[in-house]
């Protein structure tokens, strides 16, 4: 059970709490400029995207990350990261099918003996 004696449960005691509220004036240039500097360096931004995948897919990426040693996330991360590089610089990525089909027209380099 919680501990929910501190909080309002009627709008007077609502308004009574925030009628009591009393804020701190900002800080000037100086100290806010000595407060974020004070701060540690910061670390890359991560944004939370939901998705949702058939559970087959999901398996796969879950047997591929164990693989790999890393975490579903990361290696999700890592996929699209390997794709979003592919399709720079005016890459355009092709089917698997295409590729086998392209390697298998290529005839072995014969090296002098």
């Amino acid at each position: 059970m919680s501990d929910n004696q501190h909080l309002p449960s009627t709008p007077e005691e609502a308004a009574a709490l925030m009628n009591n509220l009393t804020f701190e004036p900002p800080p000037t240039p100086e100290r806010e400029a000595e407060l974020l500097g004070s701060l540690p360096e910061a670390a890359e931004v991560m944004v939370v995207r939901s998705l949702r995948m058939p559970i087959d897919l999901d398996e796969a990426v879950a047997a591929a990350a164990k693989e790999a040693g890393v975490t579903k996330t990361a290696w999700i991360r890592q996929a699209i990261e390997i794709v979003l590089t592919m399709q720079s610089d005016d890459d355009q990525p092709i089917s698997r099918a295409d590729a086998l089909r392209a390697l298998t027209l290529l005839r072995p380099v014969r090296r002098a003996a």
